[in-house]
């Protein structure tokens, strides 16, 4: 539908997408209203999932285009690309996050109807979100919000649902279909119907069963039944758009390890791998291989060693008592010369002896 440009703004510093329209698709009744439905429907959702709308107008050709939040990532498609499969826990955890954007606009009434791993865009280092759902070009606001006849419907064969592919009955549960098709292919690399043709294809997702999971990959039961009844023929059949959240977020949780592993240096030869230090963390000691002997001072004074912090003493300045000037005249009124008369005691005294 549209190039995006990666832009900048004249005045704030920020980057943003720049979505323009191609200009061969102005003479096609509709796709100019399906961008500015796109940039409302972003408007509208408020979850980090979902790329914030900045800015939409029309250039002097008439084409439409939307300023974007610029989001960095890696979309699905091109980690499925690499990886060919990802492990349990992360197709859990990617179904908790779809799941959680796809109950917030199905609340609305708005069905994406075009889910693929191309739409998908990854982005594990994002504070916000650990994805982003990208185009919702084709998207469908609503039963006032139809952009196509009954029969025909936009989307991608491999991940329409049987329903969206005969055009009738569009709703969440098309959204549910098509993401348990992409569940599908991430735990086993490959979608449950491809064909050579596209009417090959639409006539198995209306007529074939998906071969099981638990045959085709080493996933947990749980996780093969969620994505089997995801793939439901019958809409009415499938799981729920929070439904699938929750339990996705169990099997993650489930699946996630119990606790950290460190490594430890330095341990005396005595202590026993993977002991527990009480607090639901367990080390991993580890034992070298060559007979080296760290001396004690490394090992008092290394760079890894937690030494216990000594408070220091508070230091407390010395006193000294300075007398006034009243008690010091008293003082020499009572401690005066001694006059010559007085005498002391022990003093021996000359006397003159009598005859």
């Amino acid at each position: 539908m549209a190039t995006v440009y990666e832009a900048v703004h004249t005045v704030l510093p920020r980057r943003a997408a720049l979505k323009v329209m191609h200009g061969a698709l102005l003479r096609q009744p509709g796709m100019a209203t399906r961008m500015v439905q796109e940039a409302t429907i972003l408007e509208g959702v408020r979850h980090p999932g979902v790329v914030r709308v900045f800015e939409c107008n029309l250039l002097p050709d008439r084409r439409p285009w939307i300023a974007m939040e610029l989001v960095e990532g890696e979309t699905l498609a091109n980690r499925l690309h690499y990886a060919t499969a990802l492990p349990a826990i992360e197709v859990a955890t990617l179904l908790t996050n779809v799941a959680d954007v796809l109950a917030a606009v199905h609340r609305f009434g708005v069905i994406h109807r075009d889910l693929k791993p191309d739409n998908l865009l990854c982005t594990p280092t994002d504070g916000d979100y650990a994805l982003r759902v990208l185009d919702w070009g084709v998207a469908r606001l609503g039963a006032l919000g139809r952009l196509t006849m009954d029969g025909m419907t936009p989307g991608t064969p491999i991940y329409m649902s049987p329903e969206q592919a005969t055009g009738h009955d569009i709703g969440p549960p098309c959204d549910i279909y098509s993401l348990g098709v992409i569940a599908y292919e991430a735990l086993t690399g490959k979608p449950p119907f491809d064909g050579r043709s596209l009417a090959e294809v639409v006539c198995m997702h209306l007529t074939r069963a998906p071969e099981p999971l638990h045959k085709r990959c080493n996933a947990p039961l749980e996780l093969c039944k969620l994505v089997a009844r995801m793939l439901e023929k019958d809409p009415a059949l499938r799981p729920g758009s929070i439904e699938v959240r929750q339990i996705a977020r169990a099997i993650a949780l489930e699946l996630s390890p119990p606790y950290e592993e460190l490594e430890i240096s330095g341990g005396d030869a005595d202590d026993r791998p993977g002991a527990s230090n009480g607090r639901g963390v367990r080390a991993a000691y580890i034992v070298a291989d060559d007979d080296s002997v760290t001396d004690a001072e490394s090992l008092e004074y290394g760079v890894t060693e937690m030494l216990p912090v000594v408070p220091k003493p508070r230091w407390t300045p010395e006193i000294v008592r300075v007398p006034s000037p009243l008690a010091e005249q008293r003082r020499r009124q009572l401690i005066g010369p001694r006059a010559p008369r007085d005498q002391v005691a022990g003093e021996l005294v000359s006397s003159t002896k009598l005859r």
